[in-house]
């Protein structure tokens, strides 16, 4: 988007690009994106066919922008397609869907950067979670990956964290018995678009007396979810589905407030790592 387009052509790429879409949802807006000038005049029904979706999809689409019709949506996208500026690079050439994503992504970082106390926050929260004496980790449907990752790298220098990673009562259950073996913290990883099972057990954990530390975007708050320290980053949208490069870098941060806290724990616990490896032959040499 060059910084001389038109208010109305900025309106509906934002609403494009920045809206909480479901992958369906997303498949719509790239071709709406990468055909603009096409697409400004076609029916629901045509756009439907070109992407592969039902025409309802279409209009819940339109109503997912923020249009009362999809007619409302057309007219928006007639005036961008007719405004002599466009989404284009300095070379004339229409970003690719990668190209935008990593700009975004870029954007991401820096906006996380700029945090005035994200680096205090960290440290905190890394030391808490350091001290809770079992540390139980929430990570649902595609959070799943980032319980699993923090936990496997996080289990070197914390011995007694695990992960959680269903919504059931043996969810609870397992809240419950870490609370009793010594637990005082909890971590939740929940992505958007928030879990109600991943949420029911931040409500749970708290309930029965953990302190829950959250990490996710700053739309969680929003809508009426608490927690005692809530991390927040931000995801890119642009593709089908979500990107986080901002997550990852929050989540390794926090590792290594974690092992900062409590230098000789963390050491004794990478030492024992790197002799059990060596022992069982674990990497290619």
């Amino acid at each position: 988007m060059t910084a001389t387009a038109t208010s109305a052509s900025i309106d509906v790429y934002d609403r494009l690009t920045g809206a909480r879409l479901s992958p369906a949802q997303r498949r719509i807006a790239r071709y709406v994106i990468d055909h603009r000038d096409a697409a400004a005049f076609l029916t629901s029904e045509s756009i439907a066919r070109q992407v592969g979706v039902s025409q309802p999809s279409v209009s819940r689409f339109a109503a997912a922008l923020g249009y009362a019709k999809f007619s409302d949506f057309k007219r928006a996208l007639q005036k961008w397609a007719r405004s002599e500026m466009s989404t284009v690079s300095s070379s004339g050439e229409s970003a690719s869907p990668l190209a935008e994503a990593i700009g975004t992504e870029v954007a991401n970082l820096q906006w996380l950067g700029q945090s005035a106390t994200l680096e205090d926050q960290i440290a905190r929260v890394g030391a808490a979670l350091m001290s809770s004496q079992q540390l139980p980790v929430i990570g649902l449907r595609i959070s799943r990956s980032f319980a699993h990752h923090f936990a496997y790298l996080g289990a070197k220098v914390h011995p007694y964290i695990s992960v959680i990673d269903r919504g059931d009562t043996q969810a609870k259950e397992s809240l419950a018995r870490a609370t009793a073996q010594g637990a005082t913290w909890c971590l939740a990883f929940i992505l958007p678009r928030y879990p109600r099972e991943a949420c029911d057990l931040v409500r749970y954990a708290r309930q029965i007396g953990l302190k829950v530390a959250v990490l996710s975007d700053e739309s969680f708050a929003t809508v009426g979810h608490e927690t005692d320290e809530l991390i927040t980053v931000r995801f890119g949208s642009g593709l089908l589905f979500d990107t986080s490069a901002s997550m990852n870098i929050a989540s390794s941060a926090l590792l290594h407030a974690m092992a900062d806290s409590n230098p000789g724990a963390s050491q004794d616990g990478l030492e024992r790592f790197e002799r059990h490896a060596t022992d069982l032959s674990v990497f290619e040499e």
